[in-house]
């Protein structure tokens, strides 16, 4: 015996499940299942919606989406639409006990939910590392995310990881039923397969988002060493250098100024993908750990409705930190109040 059923009878044996694979009862609602039920569905449709005013808010802005930076960081909305979308999904299935025995709707939503988590890895990996290449002017950044070809990036990394996905599936017939909808009956003998992908995936994408993120933060700190001590000089200069004077440019206040507003764009971005990776950090990790582990239906929900509260707060994070993007929010919002 292989998949699901192999699964669903050990679980049996050990005490896990009360009914066998061929059972058709339903079991019986509490007021427990129909909290969990509001909440996957809440969480869940609170994200898919403020995401997708994020993502058309990027699509309709061409000043937001002529900008790399971000465009790269509002790009993480649309894997996190993704999520939200497959735990709103998921809420409805737990809210009609019929439906969430169709074998269909529990691929979908188990497929969907592990590409978003993967893919919002990816993406602010991606976010970081434009960063670094930003601050190092090399080539590489231009190569790879200037302007169309960022988006060549995205759709090829979305069909790698999805068509990686989708062929991890256990395929059953559309008709057939599960008692339980988990990622062990979705997955069947490959099952192992996608929690080694998901583990080194995502573990190696957060290390490297980090790390990325650290030596930029070295690499800014260098940079305005530098220049404060260039600035110094100017402000000081030694009566040994016979070369001070042609050192103050006419427009040294003027010059001040424009590295004054480079400073704070360089932190404001800096400071922006510090919180994205924190909230990742305290809401999908705890994913990534119980992946490590065989947890229980009620902790895996618990992980899982953590992980999707994730991309219910990286919009407010966008809004906070995006000025560009709250301008374009009080103007969507001027439009709906007139209509």
């Amino acid at each position: 015996m292989s998949g699901c059923l192999e699964y669903t009878i050990n679980e049996t044996a050990n005490h896990e499940l009360g009914a066998t694979w061929n059972s058709t009862r339903y079991l019986e609602r509490d007021a427990k299942d129909f909290i969990s039920a509001l909440v996957a569905f809440v969480t869940g449709g609170t994200s898919f919606v403020l995401n997708v005013l994020v993502f058309i808010t990027l699509f309709i802005s061409k000043e937001l989406r002529q900008n790399t930076h971000y465009n790269l960081v509002l790009c993480l909305s649309l894997s996190d639409l993704v999520l939200g979308l497959s735990m709103c999904v998921g809420g409805f299935r737990l809210f009609t006990p019929r439906w969430a025995t169709f074998y269909a709707p529990c691929v979908m939503t188990s497929v969907m939910f592990i590409s978003g988590i993967t893919l919002s890895f990816f993406q602010t990996f991606l976010i970081s590392f434009h960063r670094f290449l930003k601050l190092s002017d090399t080539d590489l950044d231009r190569v790879l995310l200037k302007e169309n070809r960022k988006y060549v990036t995205y759709i090829l990394i979305w069909l790698i990881v999805l068509g990686f996905n989708i062929s991890m599936v256990h395929f059953r017939h559309h008709t057939e039923k599960l008692l339980f909808c988990k990622f062990k009956c979705v997955f069947g003998s490959r099952y192992p397969i996608m929690v080694i992908y998901f583990q080194t995936a995502t573990i190696l994408l957060l290390s490297l988002t980090i790390i990325f993120y650290c030596l930029t933060i070295h690499q800014v700190r260098q940079r305005y060493r530098r220049t404060f001590a260039w600035h110094a000089h100017q402000r000081n200069p030694t009566s040994n250098d016979p070369n001070s004077n042609e050192l103050t440019p006419p427009s040294y206040v003027g010059g001040e100024q424009m590295t004054l507003q480079m400073k704070k764009k360089i932190f404001g971005s800096m400071k922006l993908i510090g919180f994205i990776i924190c909230a990742l950090l305290f809401c999908t990790c705890p994913m990534v750990i119980a992946s490590f582990f065989d947890p229980s239906q009620k902790v895996l929900f618990v992980v899982a409705t953590l992980a999707c509260f994730n991309s219910v707060i990286n919009p407010f994070i966008y809004v906070f930190n995006i000025e560009k993007l709250r301008r374009e929010w009080k103007n969507i919002w001027q439009i709906i109040k007139v209509f």
